[in-house]
């Protein structure tokens, strides 16, 4: 029997806390045990977990608490000996709070807002990260290389068959930078036919990293334009 990881949901929002709650509890492999709205209530949740002998196993912390920051919340964690792993969920970019964040040795760092399917991707590569380092013993230079490899994979769609990677990382680049872009626009700047880029702008499309819309005040029929989406919407 597979073993879910035992997940704590922190957010000062009660709704935003609920919302990655879903989150998880569609992810494959994992659970929400709780959720908390505070700094003070995160760290007694991992200490009560612990001791009820059902340690909690990820900690998705976001910085902005009533209390504490989640970088003092990280704090308190480490300086009481809790070993639980902490992904950081923020809309802080800069790069001071990042850098504070990976001192303390966060399994990750999300910034807000983002997609389900980016969220998801963050989890399964925590749980590769899990699967080469979770079994204790000792590891091979290989084996470690491995395992950080996992976590900092790129929330890039990966390409299917049929589609080449380093094309699909250049029309999402294009999209990412470029606001809204017809087939053409980017079939333009990408070398390739329209049909082709259609094709990889379709494939962003269904992964949900990318939208579509029609495009008004042109000739003739409306134009389909795409845009990325991954990092505007959700919570």
């Amino acid at each position: 029997m597979t073993v879910s990881v035992r997940v704590l949901v922190v957010d000062d929002e009660p709704l935003t806390a609920a919302s990655h709650a879903q989150y998880v509890e569609r992810s494959p492999g994992f659970e929400v045990v709780a959720t908390a709205v505070s700094g003070r209530t995160a760290v007694q949740a991992v200490q009560a977990a612990r001791r009820a002998g059902r340690p909690v196993d990820l900690v998705l912390l976001d910085v902005n608490l009533p209390d504490l920051s989640g970088l003092d919340v990280a704090r308190a964690l480490r300086a009481r000996g809790e070993a639980v792993d902490l992904l950081v969920i923020t809309a802080h970019r800069d790069v001071a709070t990042v850098r504070q964040a990976a001192s303390l040795g966060v399994v990750g760092y999300l910034i807000k807002p983002f997609t389900y399917t980016v969220f998801e991707e963050k989890l399964t590569a925590y749980r590769r990260w899990r699967a080469l380092l979770g079994r204790g013993g000792h590891v091979d230079q290989a084996e470690v290389d491995r395992a950080f490899a996992a976590l900092g994979e790129s929330a890039r769609p990966p390409a299917p068959k049929g589609l080449a990677t380093p094309t699909l990382a250049a029309v999402t680049e294009l999209v990412r930078a470029g606001g809204w872009l017809s087939a053409g626009e980017v079939a333009e700047r990408s070398d390739l036919s329209r049909v082709t880029a259609r094709r990889y702008l379709e494939h962003l499309v269904d992964r949900g990293f990318a939208s579509r819309r029609p495009r008004y005040g042109t000739p003739g029929r409306p134009e389909l334009e795409y845009g990325w989406t991954a990092e505007e919407n959700g919570n």
